[in-house]
């Protein structure tokens, strides 16, 4: 009885040594594993923060993806402790094959004890079940995927830096002063004398925000969306801006807009280029609604003067009055159009765009969820109000 019960021993201890290489062998087999999968992480990494890079806007700050990407790397190594002991593995054996050792106190025939393991594997999305088709592989961020792109008033006005919120710029007044110069009447008579008024207008910038919340799970299975979201919000905001400039420029505009028996759009706008001359402003840009965009460009000849060329269009669709660019923009509606020296307005900011992201705002900490925040902080400063004209046509 005791040499069975030796060779019992020896059995398992043989188990166990075989065990304990192939354990080995698992083991250096998923560090390698590990490793080729971390290294082909950073690698997506590296490319991505170049690739955002190139797209020239700070999204190269978005954190949430590159986090999520260096955090698939460490699940992955982290998987190359989940063994069990040799002395669990013993215990283990001992206990499922109880009944063998029992048989060799009986005389029974003794069969021999095999000793099977499995590797534990990362928990991924693949483990979730009973959730209809949710996880499928999407298409990265494609910009037919939303309507974008248009002409910004950021591409048209200039835009100026200043350090703090609240500014003061001077408007001189209309006129700018009493006296006037004059020829000296005579050697010793007093020469004329002049002086100036000015307005000091205040501006304070506020800033142009919104914010979005976001599941770390949608992060996680949607791929688009984290390259999405920030091109979205960013689209979302530039049109909130342009509305939102549009607007303040339009109910401000103060110039002639006097056409007296002039009906016809093309022949309107040289007149209100004539307006804006004869107040010592030089037009530089047209602003108008894509609609009346579309009838200047499909009068007939013999109603726009066939002798002149008033509107010229290059080879790249371009349109040109008089030289003056126009500019079909979706930001003017209703047959809107707005003339102007785009040299006597700007926008003013006190801080760029910023990107953050965070998940402790309100209860998203506990439902797992991220916020993404997008702002700028600005205002339109107009230096002179009667250097634009507006009008519907």
């Amino acid at each position: 009885m005791e040499n069975k019960e030796l060779e019992v021993l020896q059995e398992i201890s043989k188990d166990l040594k075989e065990n304990k290489e192939l354990q080995k062998k698992e083991i250096e087999k998923l560090q390698a594993e590990a490793k080729e999968l971390s290294a082909k992480y950073e690698a997506e990494v590296k490319a991505l923060n170049e690739e955002l890079k190139a797209k020239g806007a700070t999204i190269g700050e978005i954190q949430a993806e590159v986090k999520e990407l260096k955090a698939k790397g460490g699940r992955i190594r982290s998987g190359e402790q989940q063994f069990k002991t040799i002395g669990s593995l013993v215990s283990d054996a001992i206990e499922e094959h109880k009944d063998a050792f029992a048989s060799i106190q009986e005389g029974k025939q003794f069969n021999q004890i095999k000793i099977e393991t499995k590797a534990v594997a990362s928990i991924t999305s693949a483990n979730l079940s009973g959730t209809g088709n949710n996880y499928l592989q999407y298409l990265p961020w494609q910009p037919g995927m939303e309507p974008t792109g248009q002409t910004r008033f950021r591409d048209i006005f200039p835009t100026y830096q200043s350090e703090v919120d609240f500014v003061r710029y001077p408007r001189a007044n209309n006129p700018v002063g009493e006296g006037s110069f004059g020829r000296q009447a005579s050697e010793s008579a007093a020469k004329a004398q002049v002086d100036r008024d000015y307005t000091m207008v205040d501006l304070t910038l506020k800033a142009m925000a919104g914010f979005a919340v976001v599941s770390r799970q949608s992060l996680r299975n949607i791929a688009f969306l984290q390259s999405w979201l920030p091109t979205s919000m960013m689209e979302q905001l530039l049109d909130s801006e342009d509305t939102d400039f549009a607007n303040t420029l339009v109910g401000a505009a103060t110039g002639s807009s006097t056409t007296a028996g002039v009906t016809i759009a093309v022949d309107r706008i040289v007149h209100f280029i004539k307006n804006l001359r004869k107040a010592k402003h030089s037009a530089n840009a047209i602003c108008i609604d894509p609609d009346v965009w579309a009838n200047i460009l499909t009068y007939r000849s013999d109603q726009i003067h066939d002798n002149k060329e008033i509107i010229t269009v290059d080879a790249n669709g371009n349109v040109r009055i008089l030289g003056r660019p126009v500019y079909d923009v979706n930001w003017l509606t209703g047959g809107r159009v707005l003339v102007g020296d785009t040299r006597k307005a700007g926008i003013v900011q006190s801080e760029g765009l910023t990107l953050r992201q965070s998940d402790s705002h309100a209860s998203i900490f506990t439902s797992n969820e991220t916020a993404f925040l997008l702002e700028r902080t600005e205002g339109l400063a107009i230096f002179r109000t009667e250097a634009f004209i507006t009008a519907v046509l």
